[in-house]
């Protein structure tokens, strides 16, 4: 991936999916040019499934922090999000899980039933809301394609916001990721209708299967199905290699992660290699975002690059804004900061990567 252009192709989100099972995958490893760029896998039972929708109880409420804790039908605690809503302790509320857990925080979610892909909202009880962002109005394919879209994919009893990451999508692309969200939706919730909100807790919908999930990550990448533990023996290496704290790129240049519960600092060192920082800024720009999207760091980071020109620093910020559009996550790069170091922001969505390998190999 070379250019802004580039990265406006459905390609570079991943080129090809490895699964273990061609029907019900447990894995899926999401590749872009022979390099891996995500890994999904699926988690144990009681950990809810990002997407899911439910019928929680509320439990505690701090207003003061916009947030609310809540109750599973299995017992899970979540973390919720409020807003303005006059919520009452012990009350029954919808809830969509949008952030799996993390550092022994639980789940987090928000009130009521969302169906989040990488360019639009659907929300299936909401049919009022129709919104194009204003930036995804200046997409591709235009606003009168999009509301054409909307018109056509979209049953009236269904709300949608289209994001403003369709700015760099395909009409095709953007109705794709729309039918895959709406049929499982259909296919596979409870009824508004048939639901009893006075009982007990209750799960309504259970998320997207970790196929159609890498679906929507990638929408236009060729699968290949992988049955042989052995042969997945190259994924497991970069999997490896994703997992350590300290790794030196092909071009000598090392890059240091530091996470704590609120940052994540990123230290570049390219002394070791031939080149000098000026020729390195795509190969380091480059190696930063996909790594950031294959451990899923997430929060505050801070990157601390070697000493560039004012020119230089313009030309990195740009090329990692244009790598970032591969992340589902959508990360937020503000620029350089006073004390020299590139800031940027990325919401949690799955686990990081090291937590989820524990988790793969805790039983064997």
């Amino acid at each position: 991936m070379d250019s802004q252009e580039e990265t406006n192709s459905p390609n570079v989100y991943g080129d090809q999916l490895i699964l273990d099972n061609e029907l019900s995958p447990t894995k899926i490893a999401i590749m872009y040019a022979g390099k891996l760029v995500e890994f999904l896998s699926l988690l144990p039972s009681e950990i809810p499934r990002i997407g899911s929708v439910h019928i929680a109880r509320i439990q505690q409420i701090f207003k003061q922090h916009k947030l609310g804790n809540a109750e599973l039908e299995d017992g899970t605690k979540i973390s919720l999000r409020i807003s303005n809503e006059r919520l009452l302790t012990g009350s029954l509320v919808p809830v969509t899980i949008t952030t799996e857990p993390w550092d022994n925080k639980p789940a987090r979610a928000v009130l009521g039933a969302e169906l989040t892909g990488r360019f639009v909202i659907l929300l299936p009880w909401q049919p009022d809301i129709r919104r194009v962002s204003k930036n995804s109005a200046k997409s591709k394919c235009g606003t009168s394609t999009l509301a054409h879209i909307i018109s056509t994919a979209l049953p009236e009893s269904c709300g949608i916001i289209i994001r403003r990451q369709a700015l760099n999508a395909p009409a095709s692309v953007i109705k794709q990721e729309i039918e895959i969200l709406l049929e499982d939706w259909q296919e596979c919730s409870t009824s508004h209708s048939n639901i009893d909100w006075h009982s007990t807790p209750k799960k309504i919908y259970s998320g997207l299967p970790l196929l159609k999930a890498s679906k929507i990550i990638a929408p236009s990448a060729k699968s290949l199905v992988l049955k042989d533990h052995n042969d997945w023996q190259e994924i497991y290496d970069q999997l490896d290699y994703a997992s350590k704290p300290h790794l030196i790129t092909e071009q000598k240049v090392g890059i240091w992660f530091q996470s704590t519960k609120g940052l994540t600092a990123i230290d570049i060192d390219s002394a070791g290699s031939k080149k000098s920082p000026s020729q390195l800024i795509l190969h380091i720009a480059e190696t930063v975002l996909d790594q950031i999207r294959l451990r899923q760091l997430s929060g505050v980071l801070f990157l601390d690059m070697p000493r560039l020109s004012k020119a230089d620093r313009m030309k990195f910020y740009k090329l990692c804004h244009s790598f970032a559009l591969s992340d589902i996550r959508h990360p937020d790069i503000y620029g350089f900061g006073p004390a020299g170091l590139l800031e940027m922001t990325v919401r949690r969505r799955y686990m990081t990567l090291e937590n989820r390998i524990k988790l793969m190999f805790s039983d064997v």
